[in-house]
């Protein structure tokens, strides 16, 4: 009875041991087939949790990788209508300084008016343009829609003035494509400072010759008006009417007050007036339309010929003043895309580090699990050959 126990029990932790070596050869088999030697957590429970982190910090990197490729598409989209732009504002100044040539005639201006027209109408397609996507570049924030609508003349802005952000990097979030009102409808006039213009009602042939701020300490961020009092003498006035100033006026000399300097050349009328104010913002397709309005106008007399010439002149400043703003604006585009290049090899370089680890935790051996494999199946031969002499004993085995 007791060798019968005793030979059940070898039989029993034989045939235990022959199953965990058929599990250990099948497992290593499954690590040489999918090469992941992670298979099962309990294997390794602190490696497959760092594994699983190091997947997570992965992922994360190749999402920033997504934001980045969408936002340096849109970017250099961007950078491409901000330069079209700039080239069509500079055509469109080229022809402001061609046309306020004395020498030019009423058609001849006429005909620079159509084609400052056609440049108008050329940059707002630009404005409307889509990232390829069926998104508009210049809508902000606001998807599926046109973002400037023109009706009467007047360019209205449909979009937000909002940006959105993308994260390109584990700490680096980057702006999205700039605003169309910030682009388009908000441009400063002027030198971008101040801006100097002409009463429309002006009875003179004096032509303002721009207008600037020389000394910031003084300038005190105000409008004022020269009032000419008579043909050789003006006075300067705020906004509420007050007498600031006073003097005697020759053409050609520059006129300065409060910080502000300005040229006058001409002769005025009783009654004139030139207002000096801080730079106010105006969209650059009014400021176009404005341009070509002014040399359609019908010059008959030196007054009607300084008005266009101070209109002329003040489009010049404005558009100026639109290719200034735009450039400052290709210069932050190229910011930006300058950071996402950086961003960039910042991902590679961690990525190579994680998935470096990653293989380190997971990747299989295969010289080591060639070697294991085989030390298994040689184990199993073992231990089938031990079942085989357990199965075999006898009672007379054991008295032999």
């Amino acid at each position: 009875m007791t060798l019968r126990i005793s030979t059940a029990s070898l039989h029993a932790q034989g045939l235990q041991g022959l199953l965990k070596r058929q599990s250990d050869v099948a497992r290593t088999q499954q690590e040489m087939v999918t090469g992941n030697k992670l298979t099962r957590a309990a294997q390794n429970p602190s490696g497959a949790a760092q594994a699983q982190r190091i997947d997570h910090a992965v992922a994360m990197l190749d999402g920033f990788e997504r934001n980045a490729s969408l936002l340096q598409s849109r970017l250099e989209q961007q950078e491409s209508a901000l330069s079209d732009s700039g080239d069509l504002l500079g055509r469109a100044r080229d022809l402001a300084v061609q046309a306020n040539n004395a020498s030019l005639s009423s058609d001849d201006r006429r005909m620079v008016a159509l084609e400052i027209r056609h440049l108008r109408t050329e940059l707002l397609s630009v404005s409307n343009r889509e990232d390829g996507t069926g998104r508009a570049l210049f809508a902000g924030r606001v998807d599926g829609v046109r973002p400037f609508i023109e009706s009467g003349g007047t360019v209205s802005y449909a979009g937000d003035d909002g940006r959105n952000m993308l994260d390109v990097g584990p700490d680096l979030a980057l702006a999205d494509a700039e605003p169309g009102s910030d682009v388009f409808m908000r441009v400063r006039t002027g030198d971008g400072t101040v801006r100097g213009s002409a009463a429309s009602t002006n009875a003179g042939n004096v032509v303002m010759q721009g207008a600037k701020v020389v000394n910031f300490a003084t300038w005190a961020g105000a409008p004022m008006r020269i009032e000419f009092t008579a043909p050789d003498a003006y006075r300067i006035v705020d906004s509420g009417g007050a007498v600031l100033s006073t003097g005697a006026y020759t053409s050609g000399e520059s006129i300065a007050f409060g910080g502000v300097q300005t040229r006058l050349n001409g002769t005025p009328a009783v009654g004139d007036t030139f207002t000096l104010e801080p730079a106010p913002t105006r969209d650059v397709f009014a400021t176009l339309e404005q341009l070509a309005d002014a040399l359609d106008m019908p010059v008959a007399s030196d007054a009607e010929r300084a008005r266009q010439s101070n209109l002329i002149g003040d489009a010049l400043g404005d558009i100026s003043t639109a290719q200034n703003h735009v450039l400052g604006l290709r210069a932050g585009t190229g910011a930006r895309l300058g950071a996402i290049d950086e961003a960039g090899h910042q991902r590679e370089a961690q990525n190579e580090s994680l998935r470096t680890n990653l293989s380190d935790l997971r990747d299989v051996n295969y010289a080591e699990a060639t070697s294991r494999l085989s030390l298994q199946l040689t184990a199993i031969e073992a231990a089938q050959r031990t079942m085989l002499r357990v199965q075999q004993l006898s009672l007379f085995d054991r008295l032999g």
